[in-house]
């Protein structure tokens, strides 16, 4: 590959100084020096994905949308900015843009980074580069404060935020051994590899839709590892998101739409219900009882009918057919 002349190295870095200024003029809310970024055209066009998607069709649709974002936070956000893998292709006036922008607070900084995928179409007027179409993928788990980490095809963790680092030190159905996520028990590792394995299968975007239309949104479920000395439900949740697999924990209210399905199909009581919602939620019986208001005894004579009325022997057996029913 030739090396780029001096003249190249001088555009790239001219192109640079623009995407920072964009982003650092934005957090500033210095509305003067983030408009000079950009072109006021008839074919300016912004698509972003943060969550939700939003599109701009035209430049004044754009500055609308970005002013009411600053408005709603009007004081200047101390943060630092990191550009990372910035790769430029210029060609008749027109530059092709693509990076990775990571902004960590700078107030803050156990703060979880905001990490999104970039690409900007910038076109060269008046000896200057201006922005013409903007294009950012968020990668909302990135930013989430809930536990979460990212982790490989072979359980290798690539990514932790501070909440996940302080739940696996309580939480007792998982460990990291050697950088690898491990369950804490070597027989409930099958379990939690197969899960790992079967979602970084549906990374692929194919595979990733298929998997979304069927589950009616989100490409998430929950593994169930096993269960404490206690009787406590080990449970975490595999999520797949941004092409990437993530473990979750806390996830337990997420299955309340399966368990109103099991409710309705056994005619499960209140009180029994209330102590399937609690199970799932990874509760020993001890505490679903003191949330209930009642005895260990009679929360313990609640659970008994419940198996008694689906045809399990277990909690691990319970859950694991509360997952199988469909929303």
């Amino acid at each position: 590959m030739p090396q780029p002349t001096i003249t190249e190295l001088n555009e790239h870095d001219a192109i640079r100084k623009v995407l920072e200024t964009d982003i650092e003029s934005y957090l500033a809310r210095d509305r003067g020096t983030w408009l000079t970024c950009w072109i006021d055209d008839t074919r300016f066009r912004s698509v972003m994905e943060c969550g939700t998607m939003q599109i701009a069709r035209s430049f004044d649709e754009f500055c609308r949308n970005v002013f009411e974002a600053m408005d709603a936070e009007p004081d200047p956000v101390q943060a630092n900015v990191r550009i990372d893998n910035l790769e430029i292709q210029i060609s008749d006036g027109l530059a092709w843009a693509t990076y990775e922008e990571i902004v960590t607070s700078a107030s803050n900084p156990r703060a979880t980074p905001s990490h999104s995928h970039n690409f900007r179409l910038l076109e060269r007027r008046n000896g200057e580069w201006r922005i013409l179409f903007h294009g950012c993928w968020a990668e909302p788990l990135r930013d989430t404060e809930d536990p979460a980490l990212e982790v490989a095809v072979d359980g290798r963790v690539l990514w932790m935020n501070d909440a996940a680092d302080m739940e696996l030190k309580n939480f007792g159905g998982l460990a990291l051994s050697n950088g690898k996520l491990r369950a804490s028990k070597p027989s409930w590792n099958a379990e939690l590899y197969n899960a790992i394995s079967g979602a970084h299968n549906l990374t692929a975007f194919g595979n990733y839709n298929r998997a979304k239309s069927a589950g009616g949104g989100e490409v998430k479920y929950p593994v169930v590892l096993g269960e404490n000395e206690d009787g406590g439900l080990m449970l975490c949740w595999v999520k797949v998101s941004d092409a990437r697999v993530y473990i979750l924990f806390g996830q337990g209210s997420d299955l309340s739409k399966q368990i109103d399905v099991v409710q309705a199909i056994f005619a499960l009581s209140k009180a029994q219900t209330d102590i399937v919602r609690l199970i799932a939620k990874g509760m020993e019986l001890s505490e679903a009882a003191k949330v209930l208001g009642v005895t260990k005894n009679t929360a313990r004579t609640h659970l008994r009918r419940v198996f008694e009325k689906i045809g399990v022997n277990s909690q691990i057996e319970l859950l694991r057919l509360i997952i199988g029913f469909s929303t």
